[in-house]
């Protein structure tokens, strides 16, 4: 009797292990399936830095007698390569998560995630404060332009304006984000963040908790 007792336990511990397994690998799929929107996005975001660069290798390589076309080109060459960069970096650690790591391993990935997001978000986003007077430029300057067409003193006057408006927007930008993480002001800078990190992380975040507290019941 004992030994059959025994093997019964057997056949129940395992059953209940096999069904663990299945409900945490379900989990699981639903926690991977939320990052698939930031997968995208990033793929979209690499095409845009590369449309971008392509645009302004086009603009900078056949205006290099005209300064502002030039000037131009090379600043928005150099976003083009920082958005792909971004992007790429961003799929790398998204494709990185091994999920048959222990839950505490894929959350602290996630983590380093968000925080790489946040920062790309920002590089990436924030200085379109002051690049769409350069892209503006830059769609002017994808076919040659003869010296004569430069028109660098008739826009000289509203380009200062328009620059020293995007500048300060730009600032205003960066103060407010710094007054919102304030510690008196922790709340609003944590649902800043939250809005920043999109709800595919904030979803993962959820289904590794849920996960995290199935298996410590």
């Amino acid at each position: 009797m004992e030994l059959d007792d025994l093997k019964a336990t057997w056949h129940a511990l395992d059953r209940r292990l096999q069904q663990h397994d299945a409900i945490n690998l379900q989990l699981l799929d639903k926690a991977r399936s939320q990052l698939r929107p930031l997968f995208w996005g990033q793929v979209v975001q690499m095409a845009f830095g590369a449309l971008i660069m392509f645009m302004a290798i086009a603009c900078w390589s056949q205006n290099r007698h005209i300064p502002v076309l030039l000037v131009s080109g090379l600043v928005m060459h150099a976003y083009g390569v920082l958005a792909m960069a971004m992007g790429g970096v961003t799929l790398g650690m998204i494709q990185g998560i091994d999920y048959g790591e222990p839950i505490v391993a894929i959350q602290k990935r996630l983590a380093r995630l968000r925080r790489f997001h946040l920062l790309g978000g920002m590089l990436v986003g924030l200085p379109w404060w002051v690049l769409w007077m350069p892209m503006l430029f830059v769609l002017a300057g994808l076919r040659p332009l003869p010296v004569a067409q430069s028109a660098a003193t008739p826009i000289a006057s509203w380009v200062l304006i328009a620059l020293g408006g995007c500048v300060a927007g730009l600032l205003a930008t960066l103060l407010f984000h710094r007054w919102a993480r304030q510690p008196v002001r922790s709340q609003l800078g944590q649902r800043l963040d939250d809005a920043a990190a999109g709800h595919g992380i904030r979803r993962m975040q959820s289904a590794l908790d849920e996960i995290a507290r199935f298996e410590q019941e």
